[in-house]
């Protein structure tokens, strides 16, 4: 039997968020903020073993999940002051954050923006560079294209199911993050078939974001410490990158290590070796 998690709402930064919870409230209290075109349930399999000893909340971003469309169109900037918004109105101290990819470039502008409240977070596959390492230019515009293709309704979840299981980026995923992502991604329309929650449009216009985006600005800000997991693909950072060696050497609190397995979607294939990991770095061990 899982354990129990409950579905909550807080406002901040002018919108409705949406964020799920499991664990006890009088343990410490650990974020976990997904990545762009994913949603807060995606984090399922590390979420319920965390919950042990932590109280912890997975966060939808806007234009994410069940979390409101944004009021002021779609940057990794505003994401940033969402978080750190949300963890203003939900009074959190003492913050341990895991962000992934997107999820913990908002994490890192959010522990910019609040210095003191979080002491350590995990990026997973986060890209501390200016733009993705390795990639050819043109990229992110390719990516976003190719995201305003995408499907936005199906005939039923098992109908998603079915074409998305075998499909690239989600064939190593484990069977529960991958449940859980088509189960919290999408809603059900009125006539029985199924919507994506983050539309393609959304998602594509974060990606179209991500050219502009001076990681680098944030850096000088941050306090605590700071541990990020590499994957281990053609196109994945690498301990020579510029900017990985920029974020280790700016950032003092920072330590940077390869995994050796995994694609971009590094927690969602591997959540036990990624919550070995955060455990280690959270425990301190």
């Amino acid at each position: 039997i899982g354990m129990e998690i409950t579905s909550n709402y807080v406002t901040a930064n002018g919108i409705r968020h949406h964020y799920l919870e499991w664990g006890n409230k009088a343990s410490p209290p650990l974020l976990m903020v997904h990545a762009t075109g994913l949603c807060a349930s995606c984090w399922l399999p590390l979420a319920e073993d965390l919950a042990a000893d932590y109280h912890v909340l997975a966060l939808d971003q806007r234009g994410h999940g069940d979390t409101d469309a944004s009021d002021r169109g779609y940057s990794f900037e505003l994401v940033g002051q969402d978080v750190a918004a949300v963890i203003e109105a939900l009074g959190l101290w003492n913050l341990r954050v895991v962000g992934h990819s997107s999820g913990g470039l908002a994490t890192l502008m959010a522990a910019a923006q609040l210095p003191n409240r979080i002491v350590q977070a995990c990026l997973a596959e986060t890209r501390v560079g200016e733009s993705p390492a390795n990639a050819p230019p043109g990229e992110l515009q390719e990516r976003a294209n190719r995201t305003r293709m995408k499907r936005e309704v199906w005939d039923s979840r098992e109908a998603m199911y079915q074409a998305y299981r075998g499909r690239v980026v989600f064939k190593d995923w484990d069977e529960v993050a991958f449940q859980s992502y088509i189960e919290g991604g999408t809603r059900l329309l009125t006539d029985g078939r199924v919507q994506l929650k983050c539309l393609p449009e959304v998602e594509a216009t974060f990606y179209e974001q991500r050219e502009s985006l001076k990681v680098s600005e944030y850096l000088d800000e941050l306090r605590g410490q700071f541990l990020l997991l590499l994957g281990s693909y053609p196109e994945a950072q690498t301990l020579q990158d510029v900017g990985v060696r920029r974020f280790t050497q700016m950032v003092e609190g920072a330590t940077v290590k390869p995994m050796g397995i995994g694609s971009h979607f590094l927690p969602m294939e591997h959540p036990k070796e990624v919550m070995r990991e955060i455990r280690t770095f959270f425990k301190g061990e």
